[in-house]
């Protein structure tokens, strides 16, 4: 028998960005995510194995599929979450958002 739980948190995205399983960019803002974990019977001290991630969608424009909660690879959520808050990879991140029809930011003065 496994030990599962449910984690909950909110995560905030300062730019458009992309997850699996959505079509296009999703906008920036607050969403809220459950991640569903395991136990890890192997490990030294209580600890869980983040198995998969429900990314939220609230607004509208995220919403044309129909679909109000991505299924998402928990490293590819934390990688999103990398990429959108690194200011070193500001022109990884605009490339990102222009693959997929958006406008980078300009952050030029």
């Amino acid at each position: 028998m496994s030990i599962t739980r449910t984690t909950h948190r909110t995560v905030t995205f300062f730019h458009p960005f992309h997850l699996p399983g959505h079509a296009g960019l999703l906008a920036p803002g607050e969403y809220e995510v459950d991640t569903f974990e395991k136990l890890d019977p192997d490990a030294a001290t209580r600890s869980y194995i983040k198995l998969e991630c429900n990314v939220h969608l609230w607004a509208k424009q995220d919403l044309t599929d129909g679909i109000e909660a991505l299924k998402v690879d928990p490293q590819v959520l934390e990688a999103a979450l990398a990429l959108d808050s690194d200011p070193l990879r500001e022109d990884e991140r605009n490339q990102m958002i222009k693959s997929f029809g958006g406008r980078p930011t300009d952050t030029a003065a």
